[in-house]
């Protein structure tokens, strides 16, 4: 499915590699990069001649190109020669109308259609084997490079026929590598490509005798008429990097393409890491001539999706469902960064634009998709937070300076762009504060239990589990330290705050709404969590033999349940989302915990006649009051996670629609309508520039741009049919 507007862009990325290609957005919005948190925007081209033969110099002859450029306001030359006299004054190329144009996008590739030109880009969605030491199995998994193919129909010409791929970094190149020809040097030898210093490269795969490279200050520098010759192709001043491939007469050729990456050494700070694929390769060069001596086995392979029967389920998706799904699994994995430290793995996701490392929040709503491709690298995250990235506190009172026993919990992020934070630490929280950038304590302890407890119920990891078993244990007396010092004050919530507020409050990972979301003593929202995080703890304390601390977790699990049940009002059908204010907006997210019990193995939980009967009727009397405009939907018809705000983040939409749907069995009258608003919000006007973004302003992306967070939509898939098994406690 292809929304409204075709001109998004889209990430195509290797895995593990922190790197995209970039492309889908009319102009210089595209590109090649590693570690960054926005397009690149370059100038990108994809082109076939149209008219005379360039190489007489005749006029007339241009590039019909895709229409991811802009040709004015590039005049590096006059750097040099000090006049902008003898600059190219016409342009080589020109855009294909866009009703020309076609796109057909898929979770594995995104193909582009205009006259007699095809290009199609190739890129994998690859289950990793667990790293052991040895990096030689992961090798076709994780080869820093995606694959293109560019296709040209001169099967009714008689004369040969150009055409052009390349990149052109617009940014001052003075400032960023130099451009170099790939072939010369001894570790590329053979090879015929373009490259930019030891980062980039682009690559022809076959038919090398066929495709020249070519670089220049600019395309019509390059193809200037005393310049359109090869000899001068050479030319190692501008940033233009450009394939040309000369396809014979009465000739339909498929040329494959390599788009390379490569960052060299250790990439990170405070823990001292390198990309695992370094191992494997030791430059550029390196990976270059393996991408081309297995260009064909390779893109067969990454064609078709590992675990594919049930990536083969977004078929019975809506187009709007289907697109979404698609979109955002790109986008997650333009995020992702597997190193190495001291032979053992380190498996990174990084927050998109703000480039925050592993964000306890993102790793319990990732937990859903990384269970399905990759459930270690849950386990490999999970053990460095504990290790690493935990802490014990106290807990106050609001208001008091008197200290309780708190306990563990664990940070909001590991560091931020490849700077890991000192132990206990992270780069986002700070004291003395109630909203953005404090401290989440209780809903990072709610994220790891949780997180952990789907590992466990996709793997049956039972070394793990044991291993852990006082992890747990630690977790549990945490929970019930932050609801009250004494038994008789429990009610199921979180009701004090952690002591490393310093006079402030926690906060939760809805930082950016209002109170209603935000704020986490007594929030129906957290309390949701709470109440999933007791029953699973119940489950695993009782395969374990713990009967009193499986016993008290489900009465804690029996508390959250009652005090949540109490707060409806049964005029308005309606729960505030702080317990103690019947005035709190209403929030739709106070159904999200239900989630974790469904995907944990506590179903039995789920049962709408069972022991939660009461607060599942009320969570679902709930949602049908809502979800109505005014209240929880906006004009367009896009959810509103919060009455009281314009702010809404797409992955927790579709978290919550399967909620509410799935599981609550709402109807779904007017879902439709909501899931093309939310296409909208990612592709009208300017918003398709970021790619899949969450945080949205009244349907405008203003932050969590270029986001990984939207691969919770593999539950729209069925989390029953992704082997999350379905067992009593």
């Amino acid at each position: 499915m292809i929304p409204p507007t075709k001109f998004f862009n889209a990430h195509h990325s290797p895995v593990g590699a922190f790197a995209s290609f970039t492309l889908g957005a009319k102009g210089p919005s595209g590109g090649m990069a590693q570690m960054v948190g926005r397009p690149p925007n370059h100038n990108v081209y994809v082109g076939i001649q149209k008219g005379p033969s360039p190489k007489a110099g005749a006029p007339g002859w241009k590039f019909q190109a895709l229409p991811f450029y802009a040709t004015e306001g590039d005049d590096i030359m006059a750097n040099y020669t000090g006049s902008v006299e003898g600059l190219p004054t016409t342009s080589c190329l020109q855009q294909f109308h866009s009703d020309e144009i076609s796109r057909e996008y898929d979770l594995t590739t995104d193909a582009w259609k205009a006259g007699d030109l095809e290009f199609t880009v190739i890129s994998p969605v690859k289950s990793i084997p667990e790293y052991k030491g040895d990096a030689t199995p992961l090798r076709d998994v994780i080869l820093p490079a995606v694959f293109a193919e560019l296709t040209i129909d001169n099967s009714q010409s008689d004369e040969p026929r150009r055409a052009i791929f390349g990149v052109h970094n617009l940014s001052d190149s003075r400032n960023i590598s130099p451009v170099h020809h790939l072939g010369e040097e001894s570790s590329g030898e053979g090879l015929v490509g373009i490259a930019s210093g030891r980062e980039t490269a682009l690559v022809a795969c076959a038919y090398t005798d066929e495709v020249r490279s070519a670089g220049g200050f600019t395309i019509d520098h390059i193809f200037a008429p005393k310049n359109n010759t090869e000899d001068n192709w050479r030319f190692g001043l501008g940033q233009c990097a450009l394939l040309v491939f000369e396809v014979p007469a009465r000739t339909k050729r498929c040329y494959p393409i390599a788009l390379c990456f490569y960052a060299q050494g250790v990439v990170t700070t405070g823990l001292e890491a390198s990309f695992l694929y370094t191992e494997l390769w030791k430059d550029i060069h390196d990976v270059a001539k393996y991408a081309v001596d297995n260009h064909s086995t390779l893109i067969q392979s990454w064609r078709t999706p590992d675990q594919a029967e049930i990536f083969a389920r977004k078929e019975k998706l809506t187009p709007e469902q289907k697109f979404q799904f698609i979109h955002a699994i790109h986008s997650y994995f333009g995020s992702t960064e597997l190193l190495v430290r001291n032979k053992e793995a380190v498996w990174v996701v990084n927050e998109g634009e703000y480039r925050m490392m592993n964000t306890c929040d993102l790793m319990l709503d990732h937990a859903f998709f990384e269970c399905v491709l990759n459930p270690w690298v849950v386990r490999n995250i999970l053990d460095l937070f504990y290790v690493r990235y935990s802490y014990i506190d106290e807990v106050v009172r609001p208001g008091s300076s008197e200290t309780f026993p708190g306990g563990l919990s664990f940070c909001h992020d590991m560091g931020m762009g490849n700077a890991f934070t000192p132990k206990g630490t992270s780069s986002y929280e700070c004291v003395k504060l109630d909203d953005c950038f404090s401290f989440m304590t209780s809903e990072e302890l709610t994220n790891w239990v949780l997180t952990a407890a789907v590992y466990l119920n996709f793997t049956r990891d039972s070394v793990w589990a044991e291993k852990n078993l006082q992890v747990f244990k630690d977790c549990f007396t945490s929970l019930l330290n932050r609801d009250s010092p004494t038994e008789d004050g429990y009610s199921g919530l979180v009701q004090l705050e952690s002591s490393r507020t310093k006079g402030g409050a926690e906060i939760t990972t809805y930082d950016a709404l209002d109170t209603a979301l935000a704020q986490t003593r007594r929030s129906a929202y957290i309390g949701s969590k709470t109440w999933a995080c007791y029953l699973v703890l119940e489950k695993i304390f009782s395969t374990h033999g713990l009967s009193a601390e499986a016993a008290l977790a489900c009465a804690q699990a029996e508390r959250a349940a009652d005090t949540i049940v109490k707060a409806f009002n049964d005029e308005t059908s309606l729960l505030p989302s702080l317990i103690d204010d019947p005035k709190s907006p209403t929030i739709i997210p106070v159904v999200e915990g239900l989630i974790y019990p469904f995907v944990a193995g506590r179903k039995d939980a789920l049962d709408l006649n069972g022991k939660f009967a009461k607060y599942l009727a009320v969570l679902k009397k709930h949602c049908e009051a809502a979800l109505t405009k005014g209240i929880c939907v906006f004009d367009d018809n896009g959810w509103k996670l919060s009455a009281g705000s314009i702010n809404s983040w797409l992955s927790k939409i579709y978290l919550n629609q399967y909620v509410v749907y799935n599981i609550l069995g709402v109807s779904e009258d007017g879902r439709d309508a909501s899931d093309k608003a939310h296409v909208g919000w990612l592709t009208d006007g300017e918003n398709g520039y970021w790619a899949w973004s969450d945080q949205m302003y009244g349907g405008i992306p203003k932050g969590s741009l270029y986001y990984p967070r939207g691969v919770t939509a593999i539950l729209w898939v069925e989390p029953e049919a992704q082997g999350y098994a379905i067992v009593e406690a």
